[in-house]
């Protein structure tokens, strides 16, 4: 990042140390909750329930947002999904179905170890504003590697700590995790406090009483949207039947790997996904931003549905680790991919959409695939998430194909 990745240094600084907490914090509590859920009597299906209402509550926060976010502001965006993280962390520490909905629909809860709430759509539209061109592919390679990374550095901390307490889950950790998240929520609601306005768009001065409250993108613009979003919603639900949270619940539930166990594999997972995200930047260069998209996504899903038909614990993890060091190198392509696409004034509604829908996609999948992995054949959910994500992969090749990138170097 020499010298390219110089601009804004202060925006990008308090962006990165905010996302590089908040993947922490999530990457700990898709390992922790699962378990003590089921530790409190909650069923898989029953967990897949509240993966669905908190990505579906997530999505549709995202996609409300979408044309009012620059009206609204950024930062004041940022801020008020950071407090509303605060004030529902208490309540996890009830077992109360109803109680835990709550904080599924309003607060910051991942399944997945990843994004959830409006963070990533705004942070991703505030980098387009920073860097351009080819230095913006390496810019959302290295701000998923730090993501990704820290989401695994999560995953380690509760398997090292899982590991002191003899691999079992106990009320002291499950406590402490929870003080923990609560108190990433409070320090990134003050790194947003501090954002400059730099991250903001200049809106249009509009006289009259009928200046608009938010603005109204183009005919060609919806038009990228809408099938940019009904294509990521298609790779999102392969991904929700998936999710990290019920991949450690399978795991456990099939193998019987321990805390510890399940904190090592979801480090190194998540560690090969944010390297993987390092050679996207190469790859585009060379082949294209929909190349690198498409034909490095194919081969990863293919993997995937070899997961659950390897006979032990060790060549499940091995298949899924081998999966990983390809998964992640169409994220960051992709997000330049859509910020290329569209200008500057479309890029916060762009990224609310497809961020958002993604969310959707995934919030159908793990009611689904709780039952399933409740069955004698649990590798179902496996096989169906990688049809799907196949099946995204050569529809978005066939669509785009052949439609020009025409903002690549917009800032």
């Amino acid at each position: 990042m020499r010298g390219t990745l110089r601009p804004e240094l202060g925006v990008v600084g308090r962006l990165i140390t905010a996302r590089a907490l908040r993947e922490i914090a999530f990457g700990a509590m898709a390992i922790v909750l699962p378990i003590e859920w089921r530790a409190a009597g909650l069923s898989l299906p029953a967990i897949g329930l509240l993966f669905t209402i908190a990505l579906a509550g997530s999505a549709t926060l995202a996609m409300l947002l979408g044309r009012l976010l620059d009206r609204v502001g950024r930062r004041r965006i940022l801020f008020i999904a950071s407090g509303l993280w605060v004030v529902t962390t208490p309540l996890l520490y009830s077992s109360h179905l109803v109680v835990l909905v709550i904080v599924a629909l309003v607060g910051s809860l991942s399944p997945n170890g990843k994004e959830v709430g409006p963070f990533l759509a705004v942070e991703q539209a505030a980098l387009a504003q920073v860097y351009a061109g080819r230095t913006r592919v390496r810019a959302y390679a290295w701000f998923n590697l730090i993501g990704y990374t820290s989401t695994a550095l999560g995953a380690l901390l509760v398997g090292v700590l899982g590991l002191v307490g003899g691999g079992r889950g106990s009320v002291e950790l499950f406590h402490g995790v929870i003080v923990g998240y609560g108190a990433i929520g409070l320090i990134q609601v003050i790194l947003y406090a501090r954002l400059p306005s730099t991250v903001e768009v200049p809106m249009r001065q509009e006289s009259g009483a009928h200046a608009p409250l938010a603005y109204t993108p183009s005919h060609s613009v919806r038009r990228f949207v809408y099938t940019l979003s009904g294509l990521f919603t298609l790779d999102a639900l392969g991904a929700g039947f998936i999710v990290q949270g019920l991949l450690a619940a399978w795991f456990h539930a099939r193998f019987g790997l321990n805390l510890a166990q399940l904190g090592g594999i979801f480090f190194g997972t998540n560690l090969l996904s944010g390297l993987s995200s390092l050679g996207a930047e190469r790859l585009a260069a060379r082949f294209g931003l929909l190349n690198t998209m498409v034909f490095t996504h194919l081969p990863s899903n293919l993997l995937l549905v070899l997961v659950p038909l390897m006979p032990t614990a060790g060549l499940a993890v091995t298949v899924l680790l081998l999966r990983h060091l390809l998964s992640q190198m169409d994220v960051p392509t992709r997000q330049a991919y859509t910020m290329a696409i569209v200008g500057p004034r479309d890029r916060a509604y762009m990224a609310s959409w497809t961020n958002g829908v993604r969310h959707y996609g995934t919030a159908a999948a793990p009611l689904l695939s709780g039952a399933l992995l409740a069955l004698p054949a649990a590798g179902l959910p496996f096989l169906i998430a990688g049809a799907l994500k196949i099946v995204y992969d050569l529809t978005l090749y066939g669509i785009f194909r052949r439609i020009p990138i025409a903002h690549a170097e917009d800032r």
